[in-house]
């Protein structure tokens, strides 16, 4: 087994034809495949009929995450599985997500065309919504399958995007609400591998070929709505304005600054609204949405109060008699990775190049794998993103670099086989 190859032009091809096909945009490389748009449910259409075509079973769950099944030898083993997921961020790249679902094809193909017969079924998956852009919510549904997210399937059926449209009548819309029941416990997987770009600049910078990912780290968004009050932009004199937008600048501001003095983790403000958005109106209500990412739980934490404790100071300083609250949306605790599954990565990467090329590392970014792995043996697969770049057109990764994940990732699901068939590596 150690000398079967993917076909790396294949791969390649397959992913850049299909990004061209569903998704592209027009004006550069980058991709706006939206969760459950038409988009989407062409290229989740395509992939069926591909994996149906390698002799897969298909199933869809209530969620619309996709489980294609190629059966193994045992009777009695459940699937081991290689998840990621093909939605987009509405102005992202080709790579992240579709990197990992494209090599998880390849890797089928490679063992359908040379006709391998593996102990385990092998699965793949795409997770939906992953990226949470167009349902807010990152790495929904494969949270749902774990049971451990704090958004159960009829919370994220009730989600509406921009248009009003909920995330159940999405998915009833593209024929992609599944019967399958979208919990583990009924529909469960032996492992789950994911190939996934980087995102960061870590590999590149050192060097690295390959990441082994030991650990995701822990994260949580906060929704902040200040309120002040509406007067007239002309005659309301400045010392008597109750400006909710003013304070929110200033409140975005710390959070920066707290991330930046405590060095604890990162902190983000990517989303605000302004209630009014008229010129010749002083803003009495703004919204804006907190990312906080830390390497461990308490960090987090610790993150967090130092951002509210800020956000005191300045409604004391700024003496305008606006307010704020705060409500946690969403969190993902910090992930670490079975210790089987992670030494499957690492030989699958020896395998394929010298030691020198391989790191381990933690991802900063959240994925499906984080969910999985509290339910599942699971580990990741990285690959270098060029210059550290994602969640943008330009994300790049080399198609030797993606030849080599894909690679890796048919080794270690190998290699667990033999693990699940003897006990022993």
């Amino acid at each position: 087994m150690a000398s079967l190859k993917i076909n790396s032009i294949r791969l390649n091809e397959t992913l850049q034809s299909t990004c061209t096909q569903w998704g592209a945009l027009s004006t550069s490389t980058g991709m706006c495949r939206l969760t459950l748009s038409q988009e989407d449910k062409d290229v989740r259409d395509w992939l069926v009929s591909q994996c149906r075509e390698l002799g897969c079973e298909v199933k869809v769950d209530q969620m619309g995450n996709i489980f294609a099944i190629r059966p193994g030898t045992a009777t009695d083993k459940l699937p081991i599985a290689m998840g990621s997921h093909l939605d987009t961020q509405p102005a992202g790249g080709r790579y992240d997500g579709i990197l990992g679902v494209q090599a998880a094809l390849e890797v089928l193909r490679t063992l359908y065309e040379n006709n391998i017969k593996t102990h385990c079924p092998i699965a793949l998956v795409d997770w939906t919504n992953e990226e949470g852009a167009r349902f807010p919510g990152a790495m929904m549904s494969s949270g749902v399958w774990s049971t451990k997210s704090s958004a159960p399937l009829e919370t994220c059926w009730d989600l509406r995007d921009t248009e009003g449209v909920t995330m159940q009548e999405a998915l009833e819309k593209i024929s992609y609400l599944g019967p399958t029941p979208c919990d583990y416990r009924e529909n469960s997987l032996e492992c789950h591998f994911e190939l996934h770009i980087e995102q960061g600049p870590i590999l590149e910078r050192e060097g690295k070929s390959v990441g082994v990912v030991t650990a995701v780290q822990g994260m949580k968004w906060f929704a902040v709505r200040v309120t002040g009050v509406e007067g007239h932009s002309g005659t309301t004199p400045m010392d008597s304005r109750s400006d909710a937008l003013v304070t929110a600048s200033r409140l975005i501001s710390a959070v920066r600054d707290a991330a930046s003095r405590t060095g604890l983790g990162v902190a983000t403000v990517g989303v605000i609204k302004s209630d009014t958005s008229s010129q010749a109106t002083i803003p009495a209500g703004v919204d804006f949405i907190i990312d906080v990412r830390c390497s461990t739980d308490d960090k987090v934490d610790a993150l967090g109060a130092e951002i509210f404790k800020s956000f005191d100071a300045v409604i004391v300083e700024e003496k305008n008699a606006t307010s704020y609250n705060i409500t946690r949306t969403w969190g993902l605790p910090e992930s670490i990775f079975h210790e089987i599954c992670v030494s499957a990565v690492r030989r699958a990467a020896l395998g394929e190049v010298a030691e020198n090329q391989i790191m381990d590392i933690k991802s900063r970014a959240g994925h499906d794998s984080a969910w999985t792995s509290r339910v599942v043996p699971t580990s990741m697969i990285f690959v270098p993103s060029k210059d550290g770049v994602s969640h943008n057109p330009n994300e790049y990764t080399s198609p030797e670099h993606c030849a080599l994940g894909a690679q890796v990732l048919l080794q270690a699901v190998l290699k667990y086989d033999d693990y699940a068939k003897t006990g022993a590596f």
